[in-house]
């Protein structure tokens, strides 16, 4: 099974970012609808076996439990501790029985091969440095003929990382992932034929979130969004000033007519099956 090679310091940096997120994470509306969408779409049946890798609080690992019962087997897998422990929390409340794991999803050789019928990964492949070798490293614990599903942001239609990832290198920053491989639907579709998986579909999500904001608003944005650990290298004291002329700059060229900046939270949502003879 390819394993993709891994950054410690990319690790730790997303370790400690979602840890420190894992009290409120969930409470953005976008997050549970998603996690709906991936179990409609995934068409659990009782017995299902599911890997639910960057599993975060459990939003799609429980309601995954609740749909395969028993007889069935979940386990969740994250790199933040914070996110299990509150992944743990909701699960025992509910009392359920589902495995948690700590550890980085691109390297799960200590799990069986093709044991999986179902294998997600909900808003966290972006993160990774080699979507490719992960997608190829989780296609191999599928059983034949089991599904993987990943999701990709939409990331020009969600406003600050799309201006700041544009801005970056005029203050010597960078977000913590990068989305420049994501073009369109057949990027995602490409990913998955060339890991050798069929694909079964691909497609834009609904809009999950709708914000509208006046083009004034560019100043208090910018400093709402470097509070956010994901964002925070573009408030140190030595770029902070440049960075938030820049953004406020590109802000505003982003307003409709009326003055008002839309901003879509969407995704690419992707479904691709193990042939039988893999």
């Amino acid at each position: 099974m390819p394993t993709p090679t891994t950054d410690s310091d990319t690790n730790a940096n997303i370790k400690a970012i979602y840890t420190e997120r894992s009290s409120t994470y969930g409470a953005s509306s976008f997050h549970p609808r998603q996690a709906k969408e991936y179990i409609h779409r995934a068409n659990l049946k009782p017995g299902d076996s599911v890997l639910d890798l960057a599993c975060g609080t459990g939003l799609v690992t429980i309601l995954a439990k609740q749909h395969v019962g028993p007889a069935g087997r979940v386990i969740g897998i994250d790199i933040s501790p914070g996110m299990l422990d509150v992944a743990r929390k909701k699960t025992s409340e509910l009392g359920l029985d589902i495995e948690y794991l700590e550890h980085d999803i691109t390297d799960l050789d200590a799990l069986p091969l093709g044991e999986f019928d179902i294998v997600t990964c909900a808003s966290a492949l972006l993160l990774l440095q080699e979507p490719l070798l992960a997608i190829e490293h989780w296609a191999a614990l599928l059983v034949p003929n089991g599904r993987l599903l990943v999701d990709v942001m939409i990331e020009r239609n969600v406003i600050a990382p799309a201006i700041l990832t544009k801005i970056g290198p005029l203050v010597g920053r960078s977000l913590r992932w990068s989305g420049a491989w994501v073009e369109s639907e057949d990027s995602l579709r490409q990913l998955f034929t060339d890991a050798g998986l069929t694909v079964e579909e691909v497609y834009a999500s609904e809009v999950y979130e709708t914000r509208d904001y006046q083009v004034e608003d560019g100043p208090d944005i910018f400093e709402k969004t470097v509070t956010n650990p994901m964002f925070r290298v573009f408030g140190e004291p030595d770029v902070r000033e440049k960075a938030k002329e820049l953004f406020v700059e590109e802000f505003k060229g982003r307003a409709g007519p009326h003055g008002v900046v839309r901003e879509e939270v969407k995704f690419y949502m992707g479904i691709a099956r193990k042939e039988s003879k893999q």
